[in-house]
């Protein structure tokens, strides 16, 4: 997970900071289990430059995560598809195509509204898994959850199960945001950022991008400007 400053969304600094994107108080994050939805629709993403990120799947054959994800080695380009492996419930598959937003530059993670990327793969391994794509904006402070495989816990999937969103927010050169108060360290790039509706469905209302410096919460690339996969 990529860092910005607290005060990007009008938030104070913590005077001490144990990790990016958490709190030095209690972890609000719970291990869930992996098969069940909607957190079956999560995947490992394992680029082999830039190491362990979060997707979800959002068709059969198609993962979504952070463009910045998926870097090569000399951090200026992007890995050919074939380097991209997503394991999810047990199965893995390898990378055929690859889709991001429109100019994202790898050197300069920018513009952060295009840090996003659609994986296709070689196996429908998100058969009866995919999310869909929120075409719109909740109310704010409507509850979020933010699932992610994070460094300080390998091999478990940790939410984030009660955060908020705090609306849209329009950063100077990078586009629009969707502003969060979900705690997530490095490894929850990509990740999604879930909002369960009326019917008790999940949609993926963003993408996890920028983790804020020393406390929970950071900017998601919102789903509304994400391309149906």
């Amino acid at each position: 997970m990529r860092l910005i400053v607290a005060l990007l969304l009008g938030l104070a600094s913590p005077g001490f900071a144990q990790f990016a994107g958490m709190n030095a108080g209690p972890d609000p994050r719970l291990p869930v289990p992996a098969a069940h939805p909607p957190w079956h629709a999560v995947a490992l993403i394992e680029a082999e430059a830039a190491g362990l990120c979060t997707g979800a799947m959002v068709a059969p054959t198609v993962v979504l995560t952070a463009a910045h994800c998926l870097k090569d080695e000399a951090g200026t380009g992007l890995l050919p598809a074939a380097r991209i492996r997503v394991s999810i419930g047990g199965a893995e598959a390898r990378g055929v195509a690859l889709r991001v937003g429109a100019g994202f530059d790898p050197a300069r993670e920018a513009p952060w509204a295009s840090d996003w990327a659609l994986v296709s793969v070689n196996a429908p391994i998100g058969a009866g898994r995919a999310l869909p794509l929120l075409r719109e904006t909740p109310p704010e402070r409507s509850i979020l959850s933010l699932p992610g495989f994070q460094r300080d816990a390998p091999g478990a999937l940790l939410v984030d199960p009660a955060c908020r969103y705090l609306g849209l927010r329009r950063i100077e050169g990078e586009g629009v945001m969707l502003a969060h108060d979900c705690a997530g360290t490095m490894g929850s790039s990509g990740g999604p950022l879930l909002l369960r509706g009326a019917d008790g469905r999940f949609s993926i209302i963003g993408v996890q991008s920028k983790g804020i410096l020393g406390r929970a919460g950071g900017l998601a690339v919102p789903a509304l400007v994400i391309p149906a996969p």
